[in-house]
């Protein structure tokens, strides 16, 4: 008899913690499609950088569960970096400080993805790495700066 409570209590419990299994929050429009909002929120660099909404860049990484999700965040932060590499191989230490924090915002995210983001990283990294190869002290400098930044706030 004294089996049957527990039994219940257990059930109960299950079905509890059935219960919180929603699906994960959709990724915000502000990670996808048009890269200028990202490259303006970058401007907050090395501060905390927020897209719109509040989001982070690496919380967009977090909240792409799928493929389609991660390929969609990955083409508009890549096309940012790729904007922000063209300027910073130009001197702009200003875009290679925004470099390195989408870089380094965008390795925290990436260790939830399960290796997907890896590919994304990658890509930033070798923006960033492709400007701190510049040679250009205060580019390199900056983009130091920034994936520190961008790791500790993004």
């Amino acid at each position: 008899m004294r089996l049957l409570p527990l039994a219940v209590t257990a059930a109960a419990a299950l079905a509890l913690a059935g219960c919180g299994d929603d699906d994960p929050p959709p990724v915000p429009l502000s990670c996808i499609g048009d890269r200028e909002p990202v490259v303006r929120a970058l401007a907050a660099a090395p501060g905390r950088v927020t897209l719109a909404g509040g989001i982070t860049i690496s919380e967009c990484l977090r909240r792409a569960t799928s493929p389609a999700d991660l390929q969609e965040v990955g083409i508009t932060l890549t096309n940012a970096g790729e904007d922000l590499e063209l300027l910073a191989l130009r001197g702009d230490a200003e875009a290679a400080l925004q470099l390195g924090y989408l870089a380094g915002a965008a390795r925290e995210g990436a260790k939830t993805t399960s290796g997907l983001g890896e590919e994304l990283v990658w890509r930033l990294e070798a923006s960033a790495g492709a400007a701190a190869s510049s040679e250009i002290a205060p580019v390199v400098a900056a983009v130091n700066r920034g994936t520190k930044a961008g790791a500790a706030r993004g």
